[in-house]
């Protein structure tokens, strides 16, 4: 009996991207489908124009009139417009309307979260098995609300992305990894986030082993934390992150 030959270059993609290329084929389809702004979004959609569009003309910038209710961060709306700032600069130069810039930075978005969710879904397949994976993968697919909202810019969306690496992490065994995830998408991007550090990481520093280190690592997320701090200062005007 003659061996099996190797499978083909198509079909090692598909078994690696696979289950990546579907989640990433449905949140495209709702992006294009619904591309226009909930009231929700609105900041991070405008901060985002202002970023691509005024650079740092910063008195240009839509929230110094209009400011909102509740100041919030600039950290996820500055991260996105970096990632689509090339696909918007060719745009802007070929003169392509605005509502694709938009589309843009929304499939950068999405791009993003779903990158996170990957790194989640391997750390599930290697924890709990192949047939746990594609139950995951299923529901993620069929629940619509997470590859919706996977392109849509609210803070709970850029926090999102923050706790698939946290929870990749505690399935790694990165403890440490872990709780800075978590401190970061607490501190930045939604408040109410320290219900879920708080319960996650009472569990995790009993396994964390002080050392130089990490010690070294607690530093510099502090330092992180207070250049973000410095970003929103210089673009809200303000020291208020939430």
């Amino acid at each position: 009996m003659a061996p099996p030959s190797p499978p083909t270059p198509a079909a090692r993609l598909l078994r690696e991207y696979g289950w990546d290329l579907m989640l990433g084929s449905i949140a495209a389809f709702y992006a294009f489908m619904v591309p226009y702004t909930k009231v929700e979004e609105s900041f991070n959609v405008q901060a985002m124009h202002d970023i691509l569009y005024h650079n740092h003309h910063i008195n240009k910038y839509d929230h110094l009139e209009f400011p909102g209710v509740v100041p919030r961060t600039f950290i996820g709306a500055l991260v996105i417009a970096i990632i689509s700032s090339p696909a918007v600069l060719i745009m802007r130069v070929v003169h392509v309307p605005k509502v694709y810039s938009l589309l843009a930075v929304r499939l950068a978005l999405g791009c993003a979260i779903l990158m996170t969710l990957r790194l989640f879904r391997v750390e599930v397949k290697r924890k709990f098995g192949h047939h746990v994976e594609a139950f995951f993968v299923i529901l993620t697919a069929i629940q619509f609300h997470v590859l919706f909202y996977s392109t849509r810019p609210l803070p709970n969306i850029f926090a999102l992305a923050l706790v698939n690496l946290a929870y990749s992490f505690w399935f790694k065994g990165n403890y440490l990894r872990t709780l800075q995830a978590l401190i970061v998408a607490a501190t930045v991007f939604r408040c109410d986030m320290i219900l879920l550090l708080g319960t996650i990481g009472i569990t995790l520093l009993l396994y964390i082993d002080a050392s130089g280190k990490e010690g070294v690592d607690c530093i510099s997320l502090s330092l992180q934390l207070q250049l973000c701090a410095v970003i929103n200062y210089k673009l809200h005007i303000t020291w208020l992150l939430v």
